[in-house]
Parts: structure tokens; sequence; C-alpha cells
């Protein structure tokens, strides 16, 4: 594309057409009807409150997997431990 010289100089301005200075009306929207969610209410509250008699820890597992660990059954791999860490805390390895 070539770019020639404006003679003088000056590039004469357009005058724009002002629209009408009658207020703008808001637009109304109009809701949408979202779709109804029926839950099964008494499940649920069954299933919260099944979660809430159990413990937060597994202490009989915690245990099986701490003598295993002292008496060498389970290997601990360090490096599959810290990778695994390193993912959950960065998002990343």
């Amino acid at each position: 594309m070539k770019i020639d010289k404006v003679t003088g100089g000056h590039v004469p301005q357009t005058k724009f057409e002002q629209a009408s200075k009658k207020p703008v009306e808001p637009i109304v929207q109009s809701k949408t009807s979202e779709p109804e969610f029926q839950a099964n209410t008494a499940a649920i509250e069954r299933a919260q409150a099944e979660m809430q008699s159990l413990p937060d820890v597994d202490m009989a597992k915690v245990e099986q997997i701490r003598s295993a660990l002292a008496r060498g059954e389970l290997n601990l791999d360090t490096k599959a431990l810290s990778k695994a860490v390193m993912q959950f805390h960065t998002g990343h390895e």
C-alpha cells in the first residue's frame, strides 16, 4: 500500500451528525426460567448424618500402615512422595 503526502498538510475533518438528545430508555431484561432443582432432601440428610458419625481419620488404617512401615513391609518412595506433594501444592511437577 502506498501512502501519498496530503497536499497542503491538512486533512479536512468530517462532520458527524449527532443523534437527538432524547433520554435513553433502560433495557428491560426478561427473566428466563431456570430449570427447577428437585433434591431428595431425606436422602441428603441421611447421608450427612452418616458422614458426621464417621471419624475424620481411620485410625485403624493409620496403625496398620505405621506397623507395616516399622516391619519393613512397605517401602517409602520419597521421590514419588515429594513429586506428589509438589504437584498438589503447585499444580505442576
